[in-house]
């Protein structure tokens, strides 16, 4: 059936509960963002709004697949691939991602094309072990083995949209095996030619087997008797159980076809080891067609399983490190060595293989700089050693001091037979997420302070108004002076804590939008609202206005700006002191924008530069329980928000203690 490019309908768009083409695209890694990224819509496909479902589920399903996985679509054969293919891309990546397969594979679309066009016309599956499609990599033709198969996308309606292609580069597995194939050929000539370990005559119809002595003590069998003769069963009963009968059975074919043998089995030997023999012979048939002489040669190859053993291993190894979805990944032994390790791990601490492979893993570099990290790891191999799958998240330090947050585990791999094998350990850096998270928790904790703060000011407010109607009622009938001075200074106390709750509702309730104003007006409410403190503190207040033109701003907010770094200075002077106030024109030259700068110093004790690189974050205080740690971080963003600049200079000198803010508000500069 042959394949068309499928896009969403309105009808399918309209039902799709995701039709942003961020979120369309899930998952992560570097291909997840490049198809978000991509700009499809020079391509046959279109925008991502616009593709089918199939396509999205297809695409989505490839992203999150761990094998090295390709997607070839619609007529052109668009071509799409996942972070596991990666690596198979060389140069041809990213220029690959949307383009044309035959555009892209043009020096083996002679070998694939048709292959592809099968699947597509006709919905033929392809399957292909060990092929070589020789493809451009380091700027030249290379041959590559691959193992692959090609799967047709049906369409809802059964048509054919596209291939999924999943493959692997088996060049090095294909090379090795091809190489030890050649060893074994080369090692089975020379045995033969050297008469190899041991070689037989068998008498068929008198059933006597002849030997020599290095047969007979492999098969463990008197040397003398079998240079006399001996029966095919003093040979075959050291052969293990497991392996008896199927030798017998190749024995029995050999001699009804007279044609050759060649069996690989077991043998038990005296001390109790056992050893792997290949055994090669031929039936020759006699006059009467009937078996007659049976003559072979048997080599010891108990070494070459050995190296097939150990290159199953070194397999599973490259499987468990490359297969595994975590950044940080690496292979034990189940008493805890290195045996191997990727190169983002290295990286970690700028390590090289050398340092680190061959080392117990808690005594590598990664947990060297973390108290108390080494012990940990130790119990955790202890009991992944026992099959158990340990996860926890790990704060590790690197040599630089910089701490990283990991989703850290250790999972045992097992055998055929269930022992454990190996252990994987793997971590994926989550430092970024706990941020966030804990950004988060800021974010939440201050939006609960703000809207408390604003529901206490309301409810102020409602008594305020009520106590200020009967002073000024009780005013109009005082008529004793003192009772008259003692109501007037009443009525200006509440009309101070008016205008605090007044600020404090307007922190959380803004203007509508910004107006004109002066530093005059601004500073004049923030004064008026600690003049109490001031008189009662023993401090002199130092004003110098010297700007005139007003700015456009919320005033409130800057008010609350300039409360808090007033409120500060107070605090900072419990003895006493001078506070100065001052109000200029003034360039930033940063930026080069013209605005007004006022100013808030005081003599007071200082800060130590611990305390300034931290005042500006949430909830930090030096009050104790007095402080919200709240009123500078507020101050930062209002500044940001009127593109302004909030700068502190501090000093604990003794003879010249105190600090120094500088307020920058831009004229020119709409309030966003």
């Amino acid at each position: 059936m042959p394949a068309k490019n499928t896009l969403a309908s309105p009808s399918e768009e309209a039902t799709n509960p995701s039709s942003q083409p961020g979120k369309r695209i899930s998952g992560t890694g570097q291909m997840a963002d490049l198809v978000r990224t991509h700009d499809w819509s020079s391509t046959a496909l279109g925008p991502i709004d616009t593709w089918s479902d199939i396509l999205l589920c297809s695409v989505n399903l490839m992203l999150s697949c761990q094998f090295p996985t390709v997607i070839f679509w619609g007529p052109e054969m668009i071509q799409f691939y996942n972070d596991g293919y990666l690596p198979l891309m060389t140069e041809k990546h990213p220029r690959a991602l949307g383009q044309a397969a035959p555009e892209c594979w043009r020096e083996a679309w002679h070998i694939v094309g048709p292959q592809a066009e099968a699947v597509m016309m006709r919905g033929e599956t392809t399957y292909k072990e060990n092929v070589l499609i020789p493809v451009t990599r380091n700027g030249r033709l290379q041959d590559i083995y691959w193992t692959y198969s090609y799967s047709p996308i049906y369409s809802s309606h059964g048509e054919i949209d596209g291939i999924f292609i999943a493959c692997h580069d088996v060049t090095n597995e294909f090379l090795a095996m091809q190489k030890l194939r050649e060893s074994e050929e080369r090692a089975r000539l020379a045995l033969a030619a050297a008469d190899g370990v041991g070689t037989w005559d068998w008498d068929v119809p008198n059933d006597l087997v002849y030997a020599d002595a290095s047969l007979a003590q492999l098969y463990g069998v008197d040397p003398a008797k079998a240079a006399a003769g001996v029966t095919i069963t003093e040979f075959t009963q050291n052969i293990l159980p497991d392996d008896r009968e199927r030798v017998e059975a190749a024995i029995q074919n050999a001699l009804h076809r007279c044609e050759e043998f060649d069996a690989e089995y077991r043998l038990m030997q005296p001390d109790g080891t056992v050893r792997w023999v290949e055994a090669v012979g031929r039936c020759s048939p006699g006059p009467d067609g009937a078996p007659a002489r049976f003559p072979g040669v048997t080599i010891d190859i108990t070494d070459r399983k050995r190296t097939e053993e150990a290159l199953r291993e070194i397999e599973a190894r490259f499987n468990s490190i490359y297969s595994t979805s975590l950044e940080y990944i690496g292979i034990l032994t189940p008493d805890g060595i290195l045996l191997d390790c990727n190169r983002a791990s290295l990286q970690f601490g700028n390590n090289t293989r050398e340092e680190v492979i061959g080392k117990p893993f808690a005594d590598t570099p990664w947990f060297a700089y973390t108290p108390g990290a080494p012990e940990m790891v130790r119990q955790a191999v202890a009991q992944a050693a026992t099959g158990k799958f340990m996860q926890q998240e790990v704060s590790l330090n690197r040599p630089s001091g910089e701490t990283i947050t990991f989703d850290f585990s250790l999972a045992p791999a097992r055998n055929s037979k269930g022992d454990v094998i190996f252990l994987v350990p793997e971590g994926r850096d989550i430092t970024e997420l706990k941020r966030a998270e804990a950004a988060l928790m800021k974010s939440e904790k201050l939006a609960a302070v703000g809207r408390l703060a604003s529901s206490i000011a309301h409810e102020i407010n409602n008594p305020l108004e009520s106590v200020t109607n009967l002073i000024y009622l009780a005013q109009q009938h005082a008529t004793a002076p003192e009772v008259q001075s003692f109501l007037n200074t009443a009525d200006q106390e509440l009309r101070r804590i008016s205008a605090i709750a007044n600020q404090t509702l307007r922190f959380h309730k803004q203007a509508s939008k910004p107006q004109a104003i002066s530093c005059v007006e601004l500073f004049s409410t923030v004064l008026s609202i600690f003049e109490g403190r001031l008189r009662n503190s023993n401090i002199t207040v130092e004003k110098r206005k010297r700007a005139l033109q007003p700015i456009v701003c919320f005033a409130g907010d800057v008010r609350q700006v300039l409360t808090n770094l007033v409120g500060n200075a107070i605090d900072a002077m419990p003895t006493g002191g001078r506070l100065l106030i001052r109000s200029r024109n003034a360039t930033d030259w940063t930026t080069g924008r013209k605005g007004l700068v006022l100013t808030v110093a005081d003599t007071g004790c200082g800060m130590d530069s611990s305390t300034l690189e931290q005042i500006f974050e949430p909830f930090f205080t030096t009050k104790g329980i007095g402080g919200t740690g709240l009123g500078l971080w507020v101050s930062q963003e209002v500044v940001a928000r009127h593109h302004g600049a909030l700068r502190v200079h501090s000093s604990q000198r003794e003879a010249n203690s105190g600090t120094v803010f500088a307020l920058f508000l831009p004229f020119d500069v709409a309030v966003h």
